[in-house]
């Protein structure tokens, strides 16, 4: 049978910030994998804060059957399993109850312009290939992810967490990752940013799928490997977290003014209008040319935009005008 994926990278210096060996409190957990979303809250003095989990809140769940080709292969496996023929107990338990590829969605609020990191536990006792796409690209490389065992993965031994801050892009090189205005993003996929997803595959127990050097400190080297050949062609979960808003907003709070202009009433942390300065008690009184005299005109306005796009605001604080261009946000 046909090995993919055999020799994948992990533990790569700048990107994974902290290696152990016991489980964490994820906010998401399937039966493989746990996974868990930080933010970091800055104090503002010295670069000093504290990392923050967000909540994943569940949307919905979508089931399938294993393509044949996987089928068959898998049952070939499990078989061999359970005659003993191969060694690799920890790995044979993870397989024997696979039947279906579960794609579980959930939804997180991003904290705009804060940096994030992505926490994943392998749950199983054998070895894990994790996939970490984010906006579509491959934190492992920055490749397009195609969804399938090709992908450079994340490999995982049994019970051990990993922190990853980063896109990976060459052996000692990393982009940290921020929660951005689409046109901010690193991806250019314009479809698919917004979301963060996990591609989960089990080993092959066969061979010397489940032999290699393991993960220890980082040393002078800023690679370790792992030989590593995946059971199926395609996952056998996929855990996919949406952290797009679902329409477009300047983030902030408004009340009438009885007259000219509405009238800032919160600026919401976080966001967009917070990053360009707008202020509690500043007056709008234009977008981009047209006039807002009450905070439904503002709504119908932003109701024709799309995230990304540029907005000219006229801008009454004191007794100073500014004009200050925003992106919209998700």
């Amino acid at each position: 049978m046909k090995r993919v994926s055999r020799v994948l990278s992990i533990a790569l210096a700048l990107v994974v910030l902290g290696v152990s060996w016991t489980g964490v409190a994820a906010s998401v957990s399937s039966r493989y994998v746990g996974i868990e979303v930080e933010v970091f809250r800055s104090w503002g003095l010295f670069g000093l804060g504290t990392w923050e989990a967000l909540d994943a809140r569940f949307v919905s769940m979508d089931i399938a059957r294993l393509e044949a080709a996987d089928q068959a292969n898998l049952a070939d496996v499990v078989g061999g399993c359970q005659s003993g023929a191969w060694e690799d107990r920890g790995s044979c338990s993870a397989l024997s109850t696979v039947q279906y590829v579960f794609e579980r969605h959930y939804a997180l609020e991003p904290v705009l312009g804060a940096l994030y990191r992505v926490t994943l536990t392998n749950r199983t006792t054998g070895l894990l290939g994790l996939v970490l796409a984010i906006d579509g690209l491959n934190t492992n490389g920055s490749a397009e992810v195609g969804g399938t065992a090709r992908d450079k993965k994340w490999i995982l031994l049994p019970g051990q967490t990993v922190r990853i801050a980063g896109w990976q892009v060459s052996s000692d090189e990393a982009l940290q990752f921020r929660f951005a205005t689409p046109s901010q993003a690193h991806s250019a996929l314009d479809v698919l940013r917004g979301s963060l997803r996990v591609y989960v595959y089990l080993a092959d127990p066969r061979g010397d799928a489940a032999k290699g050097t393991a993960a220890g400190a980082v040393v002078d080297q800023p690679t370790v490997l792992i030989p590593f050949a995946s059971v199926t062609s395609q996952p056998v979960d996929i855990v996919d977290l949406r952290y797009a808003r679902a329409s477009v907003s300047l983030g902030i709070l408004c009340e009438e003014t009885g007259g000219t202009g509405i009238r800032i009433s919160t600026v919401v942390a976080g966001t967009i209008a917070e990053l360009r300065g707008l202020r509690t008690g500043d007056v709008i009184t234009y977008v981009n040319g047209i006039p807002i005299n009450t905070c439904s005109d503002l709504a119908a306005y932003l109701a024709t935009r799309r995230p990304g796009d540029r907005v000219v605001l006229k801008v009454h604080r004191a007794d100073t005008v500014i004009l200050l261009t925003l992106e919209l946000e998700e």
